[in-house]
């Protein structure tokens, strides 16, 4: 059964959210996320339309205004494997504020550093890397994705943990091993860099 909508504003930025235009969209995410906060009946709406069409502009409005249900999150997962470089740095910074306040969401950036695509596992080292410097710190799945079969998630963890303002031995160690014997020149560099780092800081992270 469909929602009946609250008011033809609702109406028209919903219908917004299907054109190709990237400001449009935009434009229209903004507003519905300004009007839930008046209008409750935005997020069922949103909730309803995602069901029925699971699209990323949809899915990004929806979990700006509440929490995000699995399929939403599903959908925002693979706007994080996005070959448009603006959908998935949106998407990041969104999985990033929601895995701040929401367990469930970190826990799923964890699993799809796992088991996603290359992409998708790169962008949950970025994203993982911003939960825990909020606070909660860098998850162990992280460390161990430095062994990742794809070079530019190894990159993307050697550069983490070069910022990272203690490691522990593991760490230092894993960092060390690729610095030396990673087949991939860019990983060698980005870990001997860390490393490097590290050892500048006067020895307080090593083993």
């Amino acid at each position: 059964m469909q929602h009946e909508l609250p008011n033809q504003r609702m109406a028209a930025l919903l219908d917004a959210l299907d054109q190709t235009d990237k400001a449009v969209v935009r434009r229209a995410v903004e507003q519905l996320v300004a009007l839930a906060a008046d209008e409750p009946e935005v997020a069922e709406v949103l909730a309803q339309r995602l069901r029925e069409a699971p699209r990323w502009p949809v899915a990004y409005a929806l979990g700006q205004v509440a929490r995000p249900s699995a399929a939403c999150l599903e959908v925002l997962e693979w706007g994080l494997g996005s070959g448009d470089q603006d959908l998935r740095w949106a998407t990041q910074l969104l999985l990033t504020d929601l895995g701040k306040r929401y367990p469930e969401v970190e826990a799923r950036l964890e699993d799809l550093l796992r088991h996603g695509t290359p992409t998708q596992r790169r962008m949950a080292v970025y994203c993982l890397r911003d939960v825990g410097a909020a606070g909660a710190g860098l998850p162990a799945a992280v460390l161990h994705a430095i062994a990742d079969p794809e070079p530019l998630v190894r990159v993307a963890v050697a550069t983490t943990l070069a910022k990272e303002s203690g490691i522990g031995p593991e760490g230092l160690e894993a960092l060390g091993k690729a610095a030396a014997d990673d087949p991939d020149v860019r990983v060698r560099n980005a870990a001997a860099f860390a490393v490097k780092r590290f050892s500048e800081a006067g020895g307080r992270y090593r083993s």
